[in-house]
């Protein structure tokens, strides 16, 4: 039934070994992103310039962000799209357009399009796209093939140099937050990482950012006054991510017109995203999270201590070039017991799950599984049904272990993720 689709997307993976390790290596090698990006764009083009972006940046939260986003603009009567990264089970949930993710008919013509124009980009003798950079291509493709006005843009990773950067002016540039995440990309300091993420800002867009930290909140600040734009600091007031991301998209909608009303509507109605503490099970309860970083790690775990009443135990698993430690002390507060695994698809080389394990205390009930479904059946199996199996560490880990109750061809089916 989707036999089109897989056979497109397939394709469009094969091209990940022609992927240079050293691609975001340097400032001259994330300039070459932005470039190449353009190249291909040009060839296909320049569909990028038929809508209007709202573009999102930020440590944490810019998915949610980026979510609620859309669905203020769709409630406000807008046929928009939005296009956000990584997807938790199915590639398809990089692309929603109106109240559904795209039709796999849909994205496979603008993935055998954009395989076309790739492979003539590189015949020609240019450098080939990374993975992102092809996503972005397909998703701008897509979106102006089906007539959206508005597109609700989620950076990959930085800003500056990301892929989504190719576009031009946004109405209204977002920056949820500053902390410590992909360090070893974006500098060492909140200030480095502020830098980068503020490159988003243009001459002619709106610029909200939830960011009250001195430091990295003066170099967003002299971003904009560089560019000639009007700023909005959006204070935590709750110290609750989950309201803040409301009060961001609150005052963004506010900017881009849209009537109270339809705002307040939207943020009481828009369903949590895939994997970002989704309770998908109860008896046990399993609740399926992405936390990668120290702080959002901190996040889920203050939430899980707060609504827990049995014993919680946690599957963990994570990328290789993240903080485990500090998520392992986190995690380590409120586990009974803990299983390390890894996700077995996904970008980038998992941790080895015995690592992990070693450095859980030993006073927890610590076994290391090098499949997740291997790790999942085990809680299942020791957990009480009034127990939680908290899944966390990596969007990929929660995805993949989420197949046990989504598949992939479920979703395709009814396009609801």
């Amino acid at each position: 039934m989707f036999d089109r689709y897989f056979a497109a997307y397939s394709k469009l993976l094969s091209f990940n070994n022609l992927e240079k390790a050293w691609a975001h290596s340097s400032p001259q090698t994330l300039e070459a992103s932005l470039l190449r990006t353009r190249q291909l764009l040009k060839r296909l083009g320049n569909p990028e310039l038929a809508m209007k972006f709202v573009h999102v940046t930020g440590t944490s939260g810019k998915g949610s962000v980026t979510h609620l986003m859309h669905e203020i603009l769709r409630r406000g009567g807008e046929k928009v799209a939005s296009y956000s990264s990584p997807h938790t089970t199915t590639y398809l949930e990089r692309f929603r357009i109106d109240n559904k993710l795209a039709h796999p008919d849909a994205l496979a013509l603008a993935l055998e399009d954009i395989c076309s124009a790739h492979e003539a980009h590189i015949l020609s003798g240019h450098e080939p796209l990374t993975f992102f950079e092809l996503n972005t291509c397909a998703a701008f493709l897509l979106f102006q093939r089906a007539g959206v006005d508005w597109c609700v843009l989620e950076v990959g990773m930085g800003g500056k140099y990301d892929a989504t950067n190719v576009i031009p002016a946004p109405a209204v540039a977002i920056i949820t937050n500053i902390d410590l995440d992909h360090i070893e990309l974006l500098g060492p300091t909140k200030t480095h990482i502020a830098q980068e993420k503020a490159g988003i800002i243009k001459p002619g867009c709106l610029v909200v950012t939830g960011e009250t930290d001195p430091k990295p909140l003066q170099v967003i600040s002299k971003a904009a006054k560089q560019a000639g734009t009007p700023m909005l600091v959006i204070p935590n007031d709750t110290q609750d991510h989950r309201e803040h991301n409301a009060d961001i998209c609150r005052a963004a909608g506010l900017l881009l017109g849209m009537p109270p009303l339809v705002i307040e509507l939207a943020l009481e109605n828009t369903k949590t995203l895939p994997c970002r503490l989704e309770v998908i099970q109860t008896e046990p309860r399993v609740i399926l999270d992405g936390a990668h970083n120290s702080a959002k790690m901190n996040a889920t775990v203050a939430r899980v201590a707060a609504d827990t009443k049995g014993k919680v135990h946690v599957i963990f698993g994570c990328k290789g070039v993240k903080d485990s430690l500090s998520m392992v002390q986190a995690l380590s507060k409120i586990a009974d017991s803990v299983s390390t695994t890894r996700y077995t698809v996904g970008y980038g080389n998992p941790e080895n799950p015995a690592k992990l394990l070693a450095a859980f205390p030993k006073r927890l009930r610590r076994k290391a599984f090098l499949f997740p479904h291997e790790a999942l059946a085990d809680a299942l199996k020791n957990a009480k049904k009034s127990d939680t199996i908290l899944i966390t560490g990596s969007l990929y880990l929660a995805g993949e272990i989420r197949t046990h109750w989504r598949t992939e061809k479920q979703i395709l089916k009814d396009r609801q993720s």
